[in-house]
């Protein structure tokens, strides 16, 4: 089809059956350029069967996480998916010091590290969520072949309208290929990030992204 007359893609909440097509879809897009964080969830060379149960375990056992996916109408193919966490209230300081478990990576050794950087990753949440950031964006990809198409748009909208309708400000850790994607939409980069371990993990992958929040959005209540 003609790209001039292709329909309109279609912004839909996601089921847990889309779970395959959506990890598929992250591994392709996080694959060129590749993205190392991503990785250290979910291992390219890991059975799909078990990073799915992981991913779907970690979607519905969250209170806060709604998934979105991007569809072509016509084939329904996902075109790209977001995982969103909205936060009506903040989390006890259990919930936010929480040790998180890496039991996926290969050996001993890389599980010590993926927890170690999993930690870091997981205590800058919690500290924004502690400094009032009440929504976040977990997870967010569109398939290569379908980027410049809107889609990543359509998805960073559906929550950053959430925020600007409830007063919240929003954070992601976001990738160098998505910080172009953030910023038109109010994010402001604060800083570049290199995940710190220690000494003897130095040949394990550099973890490295943008740290990004986004205040709310002041709307006018007296309306046209």
């Amino acid at each position: 089809m003609d790209e001039t007359k292709k329909q309109p893609l279609l912004l839909l909440e996601a089921e847990p059956a889309d779970a395959l097509e959506i990890l598929e879809m992250h591994i392709a897009s996080f694959s060129n350029p590749l993205e190392r964080s991503f990785f250290v969830f979910f291992p390219a060379e890991e059975p799909r069967d078990q990073g799915v149960k992981r991913m779907i375990d970690g979607w519905l056992g969250d209170p806060t996480a709604t998934y979105l996916k991007v569809v072509e109408p016509e084939s329904g193919k996902i075109v790209a998916a977001a995982k969103w966490c909205i936060y009506n209230e903040l989390p006890t300081e259990a919930q936010l010091s929480e040790k998180h478990h890496v039991d996926w990576l290969a050996d001993a050794d890389s599980i010590q590290w993926g927890e170690q950087v999993l930690e870091f990753l997981y205590q800058e949440r919690a500290s924004k969520l502690r400094s009032g950031v009440r929504c976040i964006i977990d997870m967010i990809s569109t398939a290569p072949e379908h980027q410049r198409r809107g889609a990543g748009s359509m998805l960073i909208k559906w929550g950053t309208d959430i925020a600007d309708a409830r007063g919240m400000s929003t954070f992601v850790q976001g990738t160098k290929m998505g910080r172009h994607l953030y910023e038109p939409h109010g994010f402001i980069a604060e800083r570049w990030v290199t995940v710190p371990v220690e000494e003897k993990w130095r040949d394990k992958p550099l973890i490295e992204y943008f740290s990004l929040e986004r205040p709310p959005k002041i709307l006018d209540s007296k309306g046209p």
